[in-house]
């Protein structure tokens, strides 16, 4: 079978040759490490594992404002982006880049500038376009990654700034989502009309942390829910999957998240609380899980122990269909190169049908 095929059987609750397995980010320091460990030069960790295939691509979501470096070292370089957020960003380190300031401040600035989210086929790139054509023959699993409405607005605003305005200006940051809604239909909408093909809109939005969600249920289904259903309408409509991608504890999300229409949450973070034996039994019916395979446990490099971690977490997760293989965020250097091969080889052995 194709990756494509295992990505659409899981998504859809059916069962196939075996569960997809893959993985969506290894650190640069990762691979550093595993070149010396016994992975060949010049090839990519998911080629050597034989991991399925999954072209991820987007477009420009950005406000166009006009992008300026401030500062710049040898270790890191301050600048300004595209929708105004000045971030300091980490040349030798791989780091989530730190905001330090925005341009969209208030109601008047973001009145001003919103019109910068206009529908343009140039947004895809040149490069994009003629990539999205080629993964097409080749089996992979094509996802579209549009920068998602709630997190454009606590990336663009701020996030502590968002969550303060949420509650003291609600209407400003509903028409921020609002307005990031409807761009993204448009653009996807063209997207089609020009002939590109993909199989699944991926959300990239942590809406959670550690402790739970960021703000309460009550404000999700007020402000948020209502732009995820009319997303969900879309791809209902153009026979297409949708994807969240959500950091933190989402065990109070994920009856919303089913409510608003996703079909599959990922990477399930394993330190925070997230066990998809728990989710399959409860949730199992409604929503596909994708990760959750404890990278904590594997850097521990204890054979026993990854192999409790799994085989439990496949043979309850791959019932029916709806489990996807993949670490509980992504793939840190603390992970030898013999722990992360003993977790895919167990995945495959115990993760067929």
């Amino acid at each position: 079978m194709t990756s494509k095929e295992r990505f659409q059987d899981a998504l859809a609750h059916k069962t196939s040759d075996r569960i997809p397995m893959a993985e969506i980010c290894f650190w640069p320091e990762t691979i550093e490490r595993w070149r010396k460990e016994g992975l060949p030069a010049e090839m990519a960790p998911s080629d050597y594992f034989g991991l399925d295939k999954i072209a991820q691509f987007s477009f420009d979501c950005s406000l166009r404002l006009p992008e300026k470096i401030l500062e710049e070292t040898p270790e890191w370089t301050v600048a300004v982006d595209k929708n105004g957020v000045t971030m300091k960003s980490w040349k030798t380190n791989y780091a989530t880049p730190l905001e330090m300031d925005f341009t969209v401040k208030t109601r008047a600035d973001w009145e001003q500038l919103k019109k910068g989210l206009d529908v343009d086929w140039q947004r895809y790139g040149n490069e994009t376009v003629e990539a999205m054509h080629r993964s097409r023959p080749n089996g992979q699993f094509v996802t579209i990654s549009p920068v998602e409405p709630c997190w454009y607005a606590l990336r663009t605003i701020g996030l502590k700034e968002t969550l303060e305005l949420m509650l003291m200006e609600p209407e400003f940051i509903e028409d921020v989502i609002a307005t990031q809604t409807d761009f993204i239909l448009a653009m996807l909408e063209l997207g089609l009309n020009k002939g590109l093909k993909f199989d699944a809109v991926w959300f990239f939005a942590d809406l959670c942390y550690k402790n739970g969600m960021l703000f309460s249920p009550a404000v999700y289904q007020k402000m948020v829910m209502p732009y995820h259903k009319k997303i969900r309408a879309f791809c209902s409509k153009h026979n297409l999957f949708l994807i969240l991608h959500c950091d933190g504890d989402v065990r109070q999300f994920i009856s919303l998240v089913i409510k608003a229409g996703f079909d599959c949450i990922q990477p399930l973070e394993a330190r925070t609380g997230n066990d998809v034996r728990k989710l399959k039994k409860e949730y199992g019916r409604d929503l596909a899980f994708f990760g959750n395979i404890n990278m904590d446990v594997l850097a521990r490099g204890i054979a026993r122990e990854i192999e409790e971690e799994v085989v439990s977490k496949v043979m309850v997760a791959k019932e029916g269909g709806g489990y996807i293989f993949h670490s509980d965020h992504s793939v840190p250097p603390t992970v030898s190169f013999a722990s992360y091969r003993l977790a895919v080889d167990l995945a495959r052995k115990h993760g067929g049908y």
